[in-house]
């Protein structure tokens, strides 16, 4: 909770105009060279990068430093991993979910250019009857009481990343087909209500149209015919909502760049003023 109070103590005086992004890369090892292509063509102030698979000594901190960017790094090998990478210096790190993540990379918090920022890689649940699922839904009840414990929502606030949850019909190519089933279950939205009425609020979806997803799936056709889900997600305090000025979902970067293959999400973006 100090941290945050902080933060807001701090927006008043850092208060600046900001690029926000979020992007789950699907193996930043594999998609160094795509990352390096947009932060030089898009420039983020703030880049939030969910599914590293890498430990934090394993990172190309390179790539991020010679770019003039901080970062607070949760790591972990072959799976998991999030990353906040800022302009600005990074203060009051935190990793991990107390009683909800089992031990795997899935968050890292950190306070940059006067807002405090919790970048998270949620669980996907695979099949209902599945372990993973019941352990998806577990992550959600952590993550809503970390919240309440240690944030402020009268502060600045950002909780954004790979949350994993299509939260309504405009945001799943077939509601109806994929109606309860992970990432479109009646449970899921419950709890990402929750995140809602805990004083965030979602600074995607007024800038976009309907159907404007975030992933697509690798298989055959999926991308082409856009059967997507929008489930990559940037949710504000209401102190910054006033501050969002537009909000982008790169739908070019799901495409190869120079040779590279992309990740199956596009990078999410907001821009505050």
């Amino acid at each position: 909770m100090a941290a945050c109070k902080r933060a807001q103590a701090a927006d008043t005086v850092r208060r600046m105009s900001l690029k926000i992004v979020t992007w789950n890369v699907n193996s930043l090892k594999a998609r160094a060279d795509f990352v390096s292509l947009f932060l030089d063509e898009e420039s983020p102030d703030i880049l939030c990068l969910q599914e590293l698979k890498l430990e934090e000594d394993k990172v190309p901190r390179e790539l991020f430093a010679s770019r003039g960017y901080h970062l607070a790094i949760h790591g972990q090998p072959q799976w998991n991993g999030v990353l906040i990478a800022s302009r600005t210096p990074i203060e009051e790190v935190a990793c991990g979910l107390p009683d909800g993540d089992d031990g795997q990379a899935r968050l890292v918090a950190a306070t940059t250019a006067g807002i405090r920022f919790v970048n998270l890689y949620c669980p996907q649940g695979q099949r209902v009857d599945s372990p993973k699922f019941a352990y998806k839904l577990g992550f959600f009840r952590a993550l809503n009481a970390w919240l309440r414990a240690n944030c402020d929502p009268a502060s600045g606030l950002v909780v954004l990343g790979d949350i994993n949850i299509a939260p309504t019909t405009d945001d799943i190519w077939d509601a109806e087909k994929w109606a309860g089933t992970p990432s479109f279950h009646p449970d899921e939205h419950e709890l990402y209500g929750q995140l809602l009425d805990f004083g965030l609020h979602d600074a995607v979806a007024p800038y976009i149209e309907p159907g404007t997803f975030s992933f697509w799936d690798y298989r055959a056709g999926m991308f082409r015919f856009n059967q997507g889900m929008r489930i990559d997600h940037i949710l504000v305090s209401a102190s910054l909502r006033g501050r969002v000025t537009g909000a982008v979902i790169h739908r070019p970067w799901r495409k190869k760049k120079e040779g590279l293959t992309p990740s199956d999400h596009a990078p999410v973006s907001v821009v505050m003023g």
